[in-house]
């Protein structure tokens, strides 16, 4: 067992890590009791770091998911600046958007330089609605929050170690 916890009955997740796919875990994290709203009721069962199945001279980050009866192909991995890049994007859109655009910032992402404008997509009125109803669900907003707070803590930390 790659991790441990005082309560590891809590976090022990529903399957065992694969040790068969091709992307080659280094870290796995057993994610599905910490999973948001979807906490003990998800086919996301860790988060993995690990050697690329694409290229193993490249690390990647993989969400690995189990659909009750196999791994599923809809795992994702992604390469760790496309994660950070990722969670920039989340956090342009939901906190730093006008309601139909999305302003980045030149240097927001490597390479960029010039502001760029996103609009948003034209999408059906039942979908806007859908859309601003997750967007300003109290619950949803609590849980982003705690979540980018911890995250500012531990850029804040690796800054100030100077680490970054």
């Amino acid at each position: 067992m790659s991790y441990s916890a005082k309560n590891m009955k809590r976090i022990e997740p529903s399957d065992p890590l694969p040790q068969k796919l091709a992307h080659r875990p280094f870290f796995a994290f057993p994610y599905e009791a910490f999973d948001g709203h979807f906490a003990g009721d998800t086919d996301a069962r860790y988060i993995s770091v690990g050697l690329s199945q694409w290229d193993w001279y490249q690390i990647s980050v993989k969400m690995l998911r189990h659909s009750e009866k196999k791994w599923t192909r809809q795992s994702e991995e992604l390469p760790p600046h496309r994660v950070i890049d990722m969670t920039l994007f989340l956090i342009h859109a939901l906190y730093l958007s006008d309601k139909d655009q999305v302003v980045i910032p030149k240097g927001t992402f490597h390479k960029q330089d010039q502001e760029i404008t996103i609009q948003m997509e034209k999408r059906k009125s039942h979908e806007l609605r859908s859309y601003d109803i997750v967007v300003e669900d109290p619950e949803t907003k609590k849980l982003l929050n705690e979540r980018l707070t911890k995250l500012a803590e531990l850029l804040h930390k690796l800054k100030k170690e100077d680490v970054i």
